[in-house]
């Protein structure tokens, strides 16, 4: 268990971990269970930049140290999915032109634009959601990580080779329910209950945004799990400030 997630921290974060030629890659790939653990660990750090930042600066600046932070603990890893999809889908070409448009190292006007945006949302969002709960943070990577494993899982790789083949060939069903369990402590140990309600929202958006994408590239690949997990984690955002307005509204 430890070796997994140790495995997870590795390929999910920027740290500094040592990588061992001999590795077992069946392994590795089974160490997805693990990632929204990986999740969890992130968001706790963003949390604590909240918690430094927001004795020192205003609540925007803490906000944008959020996100600076976000970006260097993943490595941008998820940022470059987001970048080389969004690249390939607003090019409009066949599968197979897709395909080498995503994996084409330059990026492009879509992929800029979307990182641009992307960066914006959680910047602003990252600040409203501080407003309400700043301890919601904690839900937000968490969450957003057990998505891939619902994409994973439930759609077939497009590529014969890669990181989508990887990650499908070797993930069971018990990493998807690890990771789900994982999750649903974290809801339930930072006492989070009520917002347990944005999760069918949150798969809903993964499932049908993977089976679009799926339905196009005729499978999924690493950078299209970079994407989910991007996303989704704005829309985890939105979805938990869209569940307090209404919660005012009703009590």
């Amino acid at each position: 268990m430890i070796k997994k997630l140790f495995y997870a921290v590795r390929f999910m974060t920027s740290l500094p971990l040592p990588w061992d030629d001999n590795e077992d890659l069946v392994q590795v790939s089974r160490s997805s269970g693990m990632f929204p653990l990986v999740g969890f660990i992130i968001a706790f750090l963003l949390y604590s930049v909240y918690l430094l930042s927001s004795e020192i600066f205003s609540d925007l600046t803490t906000a944008f140290l959020q996100t600076l932070a976000w970006v260097l603990l993943t490595g941008g890893l998820h940022l470059d999915g987001l970048s080389d999809t969004m690249d390939g889908l607003g090019s409009r070409q066949n599968r197979e032109r897709t395909l080498d448009i995503m994996k084409d190292s330059h990026i492009g006007a879509f992929g800029a634009l979307s990182l641009i945006l992307q960066l914006l949302a959680k910047t602003l969002l990252c600040f409203e959601i501080n407003a309400l709960d700043p301890s919601f943070i904690l839900l937000v990577p968490t969450t957003a990580r057990w998505g891939q494993l619902l994409s994973i899982r439930f759609f077939s790789p497009a590529r014969k080779d890669g990181m989508g083949r990887f990650f499908q060939e070797y993930m069971r069903f018990r990493e998807l329910l690890m990771g789900l369990i994982t999750i649903l402590a974290v809801f339930v140990l930072t006492n989070h209950i009520l917002q347990l309600l944005v999760l069918p929202f949150h798969a809903l958006y993964v499932l049908v945004t993977s089976q679009s994408i799926s339905r196009k590239l005729g499978g999924l690949t690493g950078d299209v799990y970079g994407f989910i997990c991007e996303t989704g984690e704005t829309i985890l955002l939105f979805l938990m400030l869209i569940l307090h307005f209404f919660v005012i509204q009703i009590f």
